[in-house]
């Protein structure tokens, strides 16, 4: 059976681990630089703590890497230099110079690594991209999304540290990044405004315009500013032939919007994204274990995600200047 390791079991290690007792592996190991972070997991999910790394490495076949993310790079480069099949949680890593030398590891190896951007797993998300992929609105034109919650308040929390999260952009913006990526292709210029400098992280708010190469356009609002415990999601894809809609506060399932044979009117119809009830981040982890098992290449890669990053550090760099961020001449600049 398929010994898994966790690395940083913290907050998000949690639903993880969770998840990992769904599937057909073994929780075998743990890991974090507060050992009794490792013990407390292991007396919860079964497992042996560890205080070595190398001993973590021997001990598993996969890596799950859940630290935060200014510790991605010298975790992921630790366990692909070990040969360990790896999934890293989002981001790929603070900044872009880090997630360029992941990169070039990732693929001078032959090691599997998947960076673990959930929302591509999540039911409605996957409904749509599978509706655009079939021509369900015809060209695709206009994307806007929202995810909007309280600021996330855990033990030892580092969001409200800029250096170390990047705010709401990198954190919670990355998911639609990488979502409007996987739909629309790639990002050439990326206006933004928001509160990321204003002195206020646990209000942190931006708004993104992306410019797409395909002439697409993408809007995004990524939130920490709604009250505590409320959480928002909402999706619209406007195409020359019809519009796909879906808010977390209405209807499950995504509405599709058409024009009708006269041109002159729309015709509603539901497409159901609910194929299972499989929760998402079993799903992403079921995925990486099935490339592992099939030498299959994940679905977002070191690649991807690096791609995304650089979005989300042009749209911080453009709340910071005012002005737009052309993507093929950006170098990451300050914290």
């Amino acid at each position: 059976m398929t010994r898994i390791g966790i690395l940083g079991p913290g907050a998000i290690a949690q639903l993880h681990l969770t998840c990992w007792q769904r599937l057909p592996v073994e929780i075998a190991a743990h890991y974090d630089l507060r050992p009794e972070m490792a013990e407390k997991a292991a007396a919860q999910f079964g497992g042996t703590a560890y205080t070595d790394l190398d001993a973590f490495f021997d001990a598993v076949d996969i890596v799950d890497i859940c630290t935060p993310a200014a510790a991605h790079k010298a975790n992921i480069l630790a366990a692909v230099a070990a040969g360990k099949p790896t999934i890293c949680e989002k981001p790929l890593a603070r900044h872009l110079a880090d997630c360029a030398e992941i990169v070039a590891a990732v693929e001078a190896s032959n090691v599997p690594v998947f960076i673990a951007q959930v929302v591509r797993f999540f039911p409605e998300f996957k409904a749509a991209k599978r509706a655009i992929e079939q021509g369900a609105i015809g060209k695709p034109g206009v994307i806007r999304t929202i995810r909007a919650g309280s600021f996330p308040r855990t033990l030892g929390s580092f969001y409200g540290d800029f250096a170390k999260s990047g705010g709401v952009v990198l954190d919670v913006g990355i998911h639609d990044i990488d979502f409007q990526r996987w739909c629309m292709g790639e990002v050439e210029r990326v206006f933004a405004r928001g509160l990321t400098f204003a002195d206020e992280p646990e209000r942190d708010h931006a708004l993104l315009t992306l410019r797409f190469t395909n002439g697409g356009v993408g809007h995004i609002e990524a939130s920490w500013a709604s009250p505590p415990g409320q959480w928002r999601t909402a999706l619209e894809i406007a195409g020359d032939e019809g519009l796909l809609e879906w808010n977390s506060e209405g209807e499950a399932p995504i509405t599709q919007i058409l024009l009708n044979e006269t041109g002159n009117g729309k015709v509603r119809s539901t497409l159901s994204p609910m194929g299972n009830d499989i929760h998402p981040y079993q799903a992403e982890l079921a995925h990486f274990l099935e490339c592992v098992d099939n030498g299959t290449t994940p679905l977002v890669t070191a690649r991807d995600a690096m791609m995304s990053v650089k979005v989300a550090l042009a749209a911080i760099e453009s709340i910071r200047s005012g002005k737009p961020v052309e993507l093929a001449t950006f170098e990451e600049v300050g914290a």
